[in-house]
């Protein structure tokens, strides 16, 4: 049998660390509770030194557990993701961006859910922001978790009583997003508890992501806080705190249930903080190569087996955790189990083995377009930098012409790697439809392409083509919209579209062509709705956040072939200026 040499580097270790968990608590694995957040940084902490905002649940998993120095994840969250559920650097998964299917991760890609279920016997919930897929199999029900309550994609307009999808399904429900996630988290983790049953209950928040919408309760101390200027960098401090408080719901029900000393808690965050505010002096936020935009909080609390107050000094990454969980939860993980890990072990380092050290490594950063970084234990280097981390940490003396040697040593290594690593042209997986367990698929705006592209006759209502936006401004009758599909199951699919226009589009017709086959779409009967923009305290780009109503009209029936097809939404006919702005195209198997 062939093994992960990765995973060889420790298999000695698993012997002497399962009989420490078996020691301590018989044959019942340990709980996890994987907490996420979105767009905090690593100084939106009270712990790491913010003078200003109040995160005292934050603070006591680090004090009460383990809290990493240096802990690195992807500029971005939906990588960032796809690397912590799978141990695997996010570009070999598929994922190299964050919408129009850039962020789908591959549904041969083992996540930690499905070992944790499949291996060890454990109930697997998600409870929030997903982001690597929206459809099966790239759906978390589809991807190891039994129970799913969120959304799938990159973010959403409207924290307040939002309609949500339970396990594929339409969800309403009332109050503040993260409260009402934190509400679903609770009920999992108490059902779950009460059968005995060993649970995995995945959290990731969407918040403090814009848009900048805050409950009324979080936002008075706030409102008249002159300390910190900027009302945007308040609006983030009031939603870490809100974040911080159901935190402090999801500990309180694990001591009320007498599960607290079996119970893994994990927090972390998926990238550099959303905006220029206290970041530890690092150069670098959300979306940058540097330390400040990949360097994030992580905590990690088990009552009797972590020694409170641990301070985990070693660079490690969102890569390490699946392997380090598995261990912990029982598993001895083997190369025909997963894929060929990035990630290592690293429980020795939370259990306080003394003899362990961590593999010579380094950590590699990649964003398409934008460039690269590659992080050893002292330098950060980029194709035109080098910093010395220790002497430098806020990276503002360059020494790529002082340290040549250093730097072309990192940048071959860096060139190694992503040879191995990352596809040289990536291209967007194709959306399945026909699959049994998925007869409806909603392929929305932010998941076609737009043809030649934004502004040239045709666009998304705002830059990009993020999730929830729409496609507008159809003016070219030669421009159209793209979307890759693999249809699994030939026959005939009912379409329906969801659109908005006034009269002078009626009688616009659209025509939708998969392959040979089309079907055409006509405009028969206005629907005007105005967007209307999130309600928030301290809006960083004001107007950025629209949602509106729609119509949805049944448009007849296209055949499919099976296969990889095109599917394409283009003109046939455009008596108007323009035509309906569209938000999804719908197909439902016959």
């Amino acid at each position: 049998m062939k093994i992960n040499p990765i995973l060889s580097a420790t298999s000695l270790l698993f012997v002497f660390v399962s009989g420490i968990l078996t020691q301590a608590h018989g044959a019942s694995p340990p709980n996890i509770l994987l907490i996420l957040t979105d767009d905090q940084g690593f100084g939106d902490v009270g712990s790491h030194g913010n003078p200003w905002v109040q995160t005292p649940n934050m603070d006591r998993l680090a004090a009460e557990g383990a809290r990493f120095d240096r802990f690195f994840v992807e500029p971005s969250c939906a990588p960032t993701r796809a690397a912590l559920l799978t141990g695997r650097a996010p570009s070999r998964g598929g994922v190299f961006g964050v919408t129009r299917g850039e962020e789908n991760l591959r549904s041969d890609e083992v996540t930690i859910a499905e070992l944790l279920r499949d291996e060890a016997g454990y109930a697997t919930g998600g409870f929030g922001k997903w982001h690597n897929g929206s459809q099966w199999p790239q759906h978390p029900n589809a991807q190891g978790f039994d129970e799913f309550v969120g959304f799938c994609a990159g973010h959403w307009n409207d924290y307040y009583d939002p309609v949500l999808e339970r396990n594929g399904e339409e969800y309403p429900t009332q109050g503040f997003i993260a409260d009402v996630i934190t509400d679903h988290a609770e009920t999992f983790i108490r059902e779950n508890t009460e059968k005995k049953q060993p649970f995995f209950c995945y959290v990731p928040f969407n918040t403090p992501h814009t848009p900048a919408s805050v409950p009324a309760d979080d936002w008075k101390r706030w409102l008249h806080n002159t300390e910190v200027e900027s009302y945007f960098d308040r609006a983030m401090y009031a939603l870490c705190e809100n974040i911080d408080a159901n935190v402090g719901r999801l500990m309180a029900l694990l001591k009320e249930l007498e599960v607290d000393d079996n119970t893994i808690v994990l927090f972390l965050s998926d990238n550099g903080p959303n905006g220029e505010r206290y970041n530890d002096g690092m150069l670098g936020h959300k979306g940058s190569l540097h330390e400040g935009g990949v360097r994030v909080p992580l905590f990690v609390r088990w009552p009797g087996m972590i020694e409170p107050g641990t301070v985990v000094k070693a660079n490690v990454a969102h890569i390490d955790l699946l392997p380090t969980l598995s261990r912990l939860a029982g598993i001895a993980l083997t190369s025909e189990m997963t894929k060929p890990l990035d990630g290592v072990d690293i429980s020795p380092l939370l259990l306080g083995e003394s003899d362990f050290s961590l593999p010579e490594r380094n950590h590699y950063t990649w964003r398409l377009i934008y460039g690269w970084s590659v992080r050893s234990d002292r330098y950060r280097a980029t194709a035109t930098t080098l910093h010395d981390m220790f002497e430098d940490p806020g990276q503002e003396n360059n020494l790529i012409e002082e340290r040549p040697e250093i730097h072309n040593a990192l940048k071959a290594d860096y060139q190694k790697w992503a040879a191995d690593a990352i596809i040289e042209s990536p291209q967007r997986l194709p959306i399945a439809v026909g699959h049994s367990e998925w007869p409806h698929v909603t392929l929305n705006a932010h998941e076609w392409q737009v043809v030649p592209d934004t502004g040239e006759g045709i666009d998304y209502c705002l830059p990009r083509g993020w999730s929830n936006q729409w496609i507008q401004d159809w003016t070219d009758e030669s421009a159209y919209a793209e979307c890759p599909i693999d249809v699994i199951e030939a026959g005939s699919y009912e379409v329906s579209i969801q659109y908005a226009c006034d009269m002078t589009s009626v009688g616009s017709v659209f025509q939708l062509i998969a392959g040979e086959k089309s079907l055409d779409i006509e405009i028969e009967e206005p629907w005007v709705s105005a967007p209307h923009p999130a309600a928030e305290q301290g809006a960083k780009e004001p107007g950025w956040y629209l949602s509106r109503e729609w119509n949805e009209w049944e448009a007849g029936t296209l055949a499919l072939e099976k296969g990889k097809h095109l599917l394409q939404l283009r003109v046939k006919s455009k008596p108007g200026k323009e035509m309906a702005d569209i938000k999804s195209v719908m197909l439902r198997k016959i």
